[in-house]
């Protein structure tokens, strides 16, 4: 979002923030500490302990440019085998070496001893993969006990349009400190999550200077192996901006009106005569429809067909340039697809997000945090298009985007002038996209050693996505490889005679099932036992997640996406079999909270001549429930694991 940043640029310059005299930054003469420290017992036994973790910004002007100024300072102590092990190389963030300023590193034995080490013990890695070159610390001598202390400080482009600080993550931390410096002109404003205390400002804390400063002592780790989870979201976290400009007397500087406002123009602004001619000629290619929804399809379809997404290309300047150019980083795509919904008159609103597992989208704390991800929102058909994804299709959209808050932004009307107005507002899951259908039939009516099994999967929504888009990304022998894996997920050990899919492609993205049909020999699914057999009829519904965890939940429970399963397994069996234990098929385990179900695993049969017929439901109608909770939950979760265990005996009647 290169282009974006750089309209948020010239907005932040309008605001004149930096009307101030050059300074210096305090912390140039930062050294390593000498502080005593006592570690609370609860935290006796982890492997790693951070004792102290420092980390200051200040905001300065110099050489005619806006800088900020950022130390981050740990002492860790090392307290295993493992810890040790993991610490023998000191990563220096990538990308800093042009803008460090100090770099420091040490390590403080257990007896007293400390070894300081030098520019010479910096090594490079290679990460041939991925073609990426890492300098690290090669760290060497520690023991159970030791000490490693660190600090850097680098000069660079200032974050003040809002940026947010994870403090609490795999080790416990004694003691946080974070402390904000800017101009005496200048007012920042925070917010604290999760138990993180609120950081006080302080006017005139250093000299024609103001600060922020937050302290916390004993952050706990946060619990490892929690799946199911939003981690981030439950992390003592701290986020702040710049909001105010005392000399200019200008307030809540970076707020969600000011961005729509921004972008809404660039969007927006009067095409010129060569730009009308191009989009004209590029859309009269699309498909009209009086359908709202056929109508953005065709939109979508056809702007992703000939238009290639490349976020790094900067090379158009206008309309034409994109499309000539047939690529368009994610600025450029916005305009496009807003023009061309303006040019086929279909209404349409810009919705800004984050995606909510990696970045917290905060109502109450306005700032341009909350906008890292953007779709399109169509109020006539209630659909959203994402615009940077071309594996996706409408309705079809990132299913972190949903469930979670964004900035709606839409063009009114008033005295004849068109005006952006913006809403924040919650996101909705696509409609009719949770529901997965499974047909399964064995048949022992041939021979009971010998059975076939056929089954039919209809994939839905997003389990769908992870498999229809593929046959357009793929060449022929992939492809089939995939198909042929998902099949022995639902087969198992069984010998595969056919797999055939159905609804391949883009083209049916959000608009029809993908469909698996897929035929097998599973006698590797039964054994001999006595006069008996033993068939493994849990293994046709694919492998199952487990949570048998047996540690007291912490964080909530927070899942992808709503989603459900209806599976039927029809068991047809010669004349003289029945089976000996049906009852095992009865299953029932759901979860009300506040007055509904939210979620279940129920399971039954019936037998209908020689024929035993096994249905089964599996829901999970939410997005986020709370830890208290869990227990309830982990059983439907353990049920279907323990659905997929299942073995039914056949015996002579």
């Amino acid at each position: 979002m290169t282009k974006i940043k750089k309209v948020l640029l010239t907005l932040f310059i309008s605001v004149s923030v930096w009307n101030v005299q050059a300074q210096k930054f305090e912390f140039k003469n930062y050294e390593f500490s000498s502080a005593e420290y006592k570690i609370d017992p609860k935290f006796q036994k982890e492997e790693e302990i951070i004792l102290e973790r420092h980390i200051k910004s200040e905001f300065v002007f110099e050489d005619n440019a806006a800088s900020e100024y950022r130390l981050v300072h740990e002492k860790k102590l090392i307290n295993s085998d493992n810890a040790i092990e993991r610490n023998n190389k000191v990563y220096i963030p990538a990308g800093m070496n042009d803008n460090l300023i100090a770099n420091k590193l040490r390590v403080i034995l257990k007896n007293g001893k400390i070894i300081e080490l030098k520019q010479s013990d910096i090594k490079e890695e290679i990460d041939e993969q991925r073609q990426t070159k890492y300098n690290y610390f090669a760290v060497n001598g520690l023991e159970k006990g030791a000490i490693i202390e660190k600090f850097y400080i680098i000069k660079k482009e200032p974050e003040i349009s809002g940026s947010s600080l994870k403090l609490q993550g795999s080790e416990p931390v004694l003691r946080t400190t974070v402390e904000l410096i800017y101009p005496e002109r200048l007012l920042f404003t925070s917010a604290s999550y999760n138990g993180f205390p609120s950081a006080q400002s302080k006017l005139k804390s250093y000299k024609e200077k103001n600060s922020l400063f937050v302290e916390a002592f004993n952050i706990p780790s946060v619990p490892d192996n929690e799946r199911q989870s939003n981690i981030l979201k439950n992390s003592q976290r701290f986020s702040y901006k710049l909001d105010e400009n005392i000399s200019t007397n200008t307030k809540n500087i970076h707020n969600h009106s000011d961005y729509a406002k921004s972008l809404y123009e660039a969007y927006h602004r009067e095409l010129s005569k060569a730009e009308e001619k191009a989009l004209e000629n590029f859309v009269k290619k699309f498909q009209k429809t009086s359908d709202p929804l056929a109508q953005i399809q065709n939109i979508e379809k056809n702007i992703k067909e000939n238009i290639q997404y490349n976020r790094y290309f900067s090379a158009n300047e206008n309309l034409v340039d994109i499309i000539n150019n047939k690529q368009g980083n994610l600025f450029d795509l916005l305009k496009l697809y807003a023009n061309a919904y303006k040019k086929m008159n279909v209404p349409y609103e810009i919705v800004f997000t984050t995606d909510r597992f990696q970045n917290i989208f905060d109502p109450n704390f306005e700032s341009y945090l909350n906008f890292k991800e953007v779709l399109f929102y169509f109020p006539t058909a209630d659909v959203y298009v994402e615009p940077g994804a071309p594996a996706y299709r409408t309705p079809m959209f990132d299913d972190q985007f949903a469930g979670n808050h964004g900035l709606f932004v839409k063009t009114k009307t008033f005295g004849g002038i068109k005006v952006p107005v913006s809403e924040v507002k919650t996101i909705d899951f696509p409609k009719n996209q949770s529901m997965s259908v499974m047909d399964i039939h064995v048949d022992f009516s041939n021979s009971v050693t010998d059975p076939a099994l056929v089954s039919k999967i209809k994939f839905n929504g997003y389990e769908s996505l992870n498999f229809q888009p593929a046959k357009d990304f793929s060449d022929p022998t992939e492809y089939q490889e995939m198909l042929t894996y998902i099949a022995k997920n639902y087969t198992f050990e069984s010998e595969i005679a056919s797999v055939e899919a159905k609804n391949e492609g883009l083209e049916f993205v959000g608009k029809e099932h993908f469909v698996i049909d897929v035929k097998a020999n599973a006698k590797d699914l039964i054994t001999k036992a006595g006069n008996n057999y033993i068939f493994k009829v849990g293994e046709v519904i694919g492998k199952q997640m487990e949570m048998y965890e047996e540690k007291e939940r912490v964080f909530p429970i927070e899942i992808d996406n709503p989603h459900s399963y209806d599976r039927t397994i029809t068991l047809t069996l010669p004349a003289d079999y029945k089976i000996k234990n049906p009852e095992v098929f009865n299953m029932n385990q759901s979860l009300t909270y506040q007055g509904k179900v939210v979620a279940d695993f129920i399971s039954s049969y019936e037998i209908k001549g020689n024929q035993l017929i096994v249905k089964n439901t599996e829901h999970y109608e939410f997005v986020e429930l709370p830890a208290s909770v869990y227990p309830q939950y982990q059983k439907i979760i353990n049920a279907a694991a323990d659905f997929n265990k299942l073995s039914v005996i056949l015996e002579k009647k």
